[in-house]
């Protein structure tokens, strides 16, 4: 049985004065996914996020967000939709649960409900400490997580963040990729658009690579990493003679090294079968091995393979 996508964008364009910044993409967020947007600088992931977001209008074709289209039913999308952008307009001198409690006003929720709201996010994020702090006095990390907890208010069923850990310590961001999992775990479908490949590769369950205005691959870490490259096993051995032995008998296809003399390579497959032939040529060398190197394609080698201009 298919699921219907939370997000599902058609042919969408836009185009400011002489710049075409989304050319035709299309597009589709399951329910319950970690969706990252990847892309460099002018590819239009900021564009993107703002016309799901309902904050742009595109200049030709769809969105639609849980059905809703985003240009004839903004107000019924927005609904289920909320936006921790990069660069959140929090008043430094308000508390987070004045800050909260605002947010709920805005949306029109009772003031019972807006207590209850408010207390539930202070809690969910462990700021009950800081309920009474103004919003100038806390860290980078504790600001980035009352965003969040702003993007909650209205129990949204997609969550947007925009570079969500730009500026952040080591620490704290590893403390907020935690609460964006937990928060992907209840349910919630995120969003995220980043520059940063190494949180690409903690946070996804897909991926989308834009190019120029379009969607240029798409699929999870694991299968676009496959595309770009191999899985290669490397064998240091204690001998040329070792070497040039395991090459010229292998059933498996060792491959010798030019530069290294006493070095071999393999690519390895996801095929079982392939893998216990492998691992039974090497037994037979295995007092010869003075190292061993296992390493794989990553997120940096799909976006120079994929997203380069």
């Amino acid at each position: 049985m298919t699921t219907d996508p939370i997000v599902q964008a058609v042919a969408l364009t836009k185009i400011y004065e002489n710049r075409r910044a989304l050319d035709g993409l299309a597009l589709r967020v399951q329910p319950g996914s970690r969706f990252v947007v990847l892309g460099h600088n002018g590819a239009g992931k900021s564009t993107l996020l703002e016309i799901i977001a309902t904050l742009r209008v595109p200049t030709s074709g769809s969105v639609r967000v849980g059905g809703f289209d985003t240009v004839r039913q903004p107000r019924e999308a927005g609904r289920l939709i909320g936006l921790a952008p990069q660069s959140n307009a929090l008043d430094p001198l308000a508390t987070p649960t004045e800050v909260l409690d605002f947010q709920a006003v805005a949306l029109g929720l009772g003031r019972r409900q807006r207590t209850r709201r408010t207390r539930d996010l202070l809690d969910l994020f462990g700021l009950g400490e800081h309920r009474a702090s103004r919003v100038a006095t806390l860290s980078g990390g504790t600001r980035r997580k009352l965003d969040l907890a702003v993007a909650l208010v209205a129990e949204p069923r997609l969550v947007i963040l925009d570079e969500p850990t730009t500026g952040l310590d080591p620490l704290a961001r590893i403390d907020f990729w935690a609460e964006l999992t937990r928060l992907n775990s209840d349910g919630t479908t995120l969003l995220i658009s980043t520059q940063d490949l190494h949180e690409a590769d903690v946070l996804a369950t897909d991926i989308a690579v834009l190019r120029e205005g379009r969607v240029v691959a798409e699929g999870t870490p694991a299968t676009l990493k496959q595309r770009v490259g191999t899985r290669t096993l490397t064998l240091d051995l204690s001998t040329d003679a070792a070497s040039t032995a395991l090459v010229s008998s292998s059933r498996v296809g060792f491959l010798a090294d030019d530069d290294h003399a006493n070095r071999v390579r393999l690519g390895i497959s996801d095929d079982p079968a392939a893998l216990r032939d492998a691992l039974a040529e090497i037994r037979g060398v295995a007092g010869e091995i003075t190292g061993l190197h296992l390493s794989e394609p990553s997120l940096d080698d799909v976006f120079v393979a994929l997203a380069a201009r």
